[in-house]
């Protein structure tokens, strides 16, 4: 399971499964939707079993598109015997749209975004924003990530009810995780974790980096992910104090990863508006995982992130990290800052960690997700 399905499905539904007595609440990876569909995954059998569906990150393509059946090799028939029996005339543009209107004789449908899914990049499918504006105000709501979302959707359909529901990390699974023995004692852990689609992004630490790395000899790299090629030299030249893996990490493992960094690098292109969309998990994923200071007192890691808006939120507009101005300068500086001084970079992980566990923590924010699921539940049914 990626990133998407922890933070917008299992994470959540976890804890309402938990807390709420008679709630049912399965899911499939995205990709496994027909093993879902035949009962591998679910509690029930059959999808039309649920009182609500919550698809996350769909798009409609239309009938024909990558080989798949084309209209009218549906009998027309069957066409009819569906209209007879729904009351729903297919409309023969999209799968996804069809299969929906179907549905909703049934089923409430929940949309759910976490990304910029309709145009600030080209996703491959930018071309069919019809199809998608027709599919979103199809839907009964729509579940996003952040305020910039919830206005994205919008402009696409007005009329449908738009609810954020911010990541969250569950807290005890950021806890307890050890410094490996790798690094030495004194050593400051820089860490940048990632794929493939920070490559721009992460390009301003592209002389950055090396320059940190050649100055301070206390200072360790990790790379986790993604190594791209402008910092491949790094490993070689410092092969004990750059830890570089290009390998998936499952997300139990994960946290242990996340946790050798004393300070976690959070870069992205603000020009870049797809960006604008994403959310603020990778610094929250930081200040979560704990460790003991040499104060005694326990802190997550320190952040130094981007000058995005929910970077800012997280951080306080700089009381609990670093808002860095998205320059190689401006990293230099910051990262020199947080290298150099203790007492500032350990109160910041002190109160980021803090924050995460009153702000960003399911234990205490999975109402949010269910008086969410409840009120659409309700509304709809009267």
């Amino acid at each position: 399971m990626g990133g998407c399905e922890q933070y917008r499905v299992r994470i959540p539904y976890e804890q309402i499964r938990e807390r709420v007595d008679g709630a049912v609440l399965d899911w499939a990876p995205i990709g496994k939707v027909r093993e879902w569909a035949g009962g591998k995954y679910g509690l029930k059998t059959r999808p039309t079993d649920y009182d609500m569906w919550v698809l996350a990150r769909h798009r409609p393509l239309p009938y024909g598109v990558d080989g798949s059946i084309t209209f009218d090799k549906i009998p027309e028939a069957m066409r009819q015997q569906v209209q007879e029996l729904t009351g729903v005339e297919l409309g023969g543009r999209a799968h996804l749209l069809d299969m929906l209107r179907l549905a909703k004789t049934k089923q409430h449908i929940v949309l759910e975004y976490d990304d910029d899914h309709w145009g600030s990049r080209d996703l491959g499918y930018s071309e069919y924003v019809d199809l998608a504006r027709e599919l979103l105000e199809l839907a009964d709501a729509i579940t996003v990530t952040t305020p910039y979302m919830r206005d994205l959707v919008q402009s696409i359909a007005p009329g449908v009810r738009t609810y954020i529901l911010p990541n969250c990390v569950n807290f005890a699974e950021w806890q307890g995780w050890e410094r490996w023995k790798r690094w030495d004692d004194d050593w400051i852990v820089l860490g940048l974790t990632g794929s493939v689609t920070h490559s721009e992004d992460w390009i301003v630490l592209k002389d950055v980096l090396p320059r940190i790395m050649a100055e301070y000899g206390n200072v360790a790299l990790l790379l986790q992910g993604f190594i791209p090629d402008y910092l491949g030299e790094l490993p070689i030249k410092y092969p004990q104090r750059v830890y570089a893996d290009k390998d998936f990490r499952d997300y139990k493992e994960y946290p242990g990863v996340v946790r050798q960094a004393d300070i976690v690098l959070c870069p992205v292109d603000p020009e870049d508006r797809f960006n604008w969309a994403k959310s603020s998990i990778k610094a929250v994923e930081g200040m979560a995982c704990g460790r003991e200071l040499s104060t005694g007192k326990v802190g997550g890691s320190a952040i130094i992130a981007s000058p995005l808006d929910y970077y800012k939120k997280v951080m306080g507009h700089g009381k609990r990290g670093i808002i860095a101005e998205h320059t190689p300068e401006g990293w230099y500086e910051a990262i020199k800052a947080l290298v150099t001084k203790q007492e500032q970079r350990e109160r910041y992980q002190v109160l980021g960690r803090r924050w995460v566990w009153k702000n960003r923590a399911i234990e205490r924010q999975w109402h949010l997700w269910w008086n969410a699921y409840d009120e659409i539940y309700r509304r709809i049914r009267k």
